[in-house]
């Protein structure tokens, strides 16, 4: 099959965003309404009563948009609305003060670009904001410097808390949370990533004003929802364990592990007790500490048994374990080999590469074979 890695005129200038869902379009619409509305009645409200003389800007229909369209975005939370647009105001005012007409503009939207990137309150309607007042001088005339920056964080304000209000409604989370201690699924549910891998993963990918840690977590779980966990679906530990028994009776001799970790080409055998239990496992690395210390202490070398040499497992699985959990477990811990036990009797190992096999190869699949 061929791609073409260059983009055509028409998919390169289409729309990038799908079609919407009719409920979606609604409540963009009914928002929007709403917030304007809450700050079209606060001005009336100063006005008709002798208060403060607000007055509405452009630029909160650009806020309106995020906030009631995309809460989700980092764009479109309190912090980044509230003092992104505050900041670009500050910022045009400035501008204005040391410049003359001509320039200003330039400088009050650049000015506003750092300050609200220096501030992490990236709100694009700002850079509207300080070039609205870069281009407006009789409006600080008029107004007043200070006014103008109070004006706009009480605008904004007010369209911020309408759409706290309306999004106790509409089933959309606003503010977004994004700490994945307090909202996103668990980390099992989304391959063991943290919070600082899901971020650097943003950073990476310069997405992190484009998309939270908590939605990229949302994705990653559902991704794994529909690709990973199917193929695992009523297949437990038990299912996809080696059908070899790697393992050893505690009294074996240095050799018969040796043998038997040639035979099974693996880093790890059990060590099981005559009633099938697990007493405990062996690495390689065991061994070759131990084969390293014989070979310096020549004819005084006594090889040690298999109960010597045991240790207690870091992790194990109960076999009735479903196969999609242990599989969050081991990418987790970075895990390649883990003892599958059923009451406490070993059963087998579990190890990555029997995963792997599970994962293309589903158990029903196996059987019939």
């Amino acid at each position: 099959m061929h791609i073409d890695p260059k983009p055509t005129f028409r998919t390169a200038f289409a729309p990038a965003l799908p079609w919407p869902q009719p409920t979606e379009a609604f409540l963009a619409m009914a928002g929007g309404a709403v917030g304007i509305g809450a700050c079209a009645l606060m001005v009336w409200l100063m006005h008709a009563y002798g208060g403060l003389p607000l007055f509405l800007m452009a630029p909160l229909g650009a806020s309106a948009v995020l906030v009631f369209a995309v809460p989700n975005s980092p764009l479109a939370q309190p912090w980044s609305a509230i003092l992104g647009n505050t900041l670009s105001a500050v910022c045009g005012v400035v501008a204005l003060a040391l410049l003359p007409l001509e320039t200003a503009p330039v400088l009050a939207v650049a000015l506003a670009f750092a300050a609200m990137m220096l501030g992490r309150a990236l709100h694009p309607p700002g850079g509207a904001v300080a070039l609205l007042i870069g281009l407006s001088p009789e409006l600080l005339t008029e107004t007043g410097a200070l006014m103008i920056v109070f004006n706009t964080a009480v605008m904004t304000s007010v369209l911020v808390a309408s759409g706290l209000v309306f999004h106790r409604f509409s089933g959309r989370k606003y503010p977004f949370r994004t700490s994945l201690s307090q909202s996103g699924p668990p980390p099992m549910r989304r391959l063991g990533l943290t919070e600082e891998n899901l971020s650097d993963l943003l950073s990476k990918f310069h997405q992190s004003t484009n998309l939270g840690a908590v939605d990229l977590a949302r994705l990653v779980a559902a991704v794994e929802a529909e690709l990973i966990q199917p193929p695992f679906e009523g297949v437990a530990c038990a299912d996809a364990i080696a059908l070899e028994h790697l393992h050893v009776a505690p009294d074996a001799s240095l050799q018969e592990i040796l043998s038997k970790l040639q035979q099974s080409e693996t880093s790890k055998v059990a060590v099981v007790n005559a009633d099938g239990h697990l007493a405990g496992l062996i690495n390689q690395c065991d061994l070759l500490r131990v084969l390293s210390k014989g070979s310096g202490d020549g004819s005084n070398f006594a090889p040690p048994l298999a109960r010597d040499l045991l240790h207690a497992p870091v992790t194990s699985f109960d076999g009735t374990l479903p196969l999609g959990d242990a599989l969050h477990v081991m990418v987790r811990d970075n895990l390649d080999h883990v003892p599958v036990c059923q009451e406490g009797v070993f059963e087998g190992f579990l190890t990555r590469s029997l995963l792997l096999e599970a994962l293309v190869w589903p158990a029903t699949d196996r059987k019939a074979a």
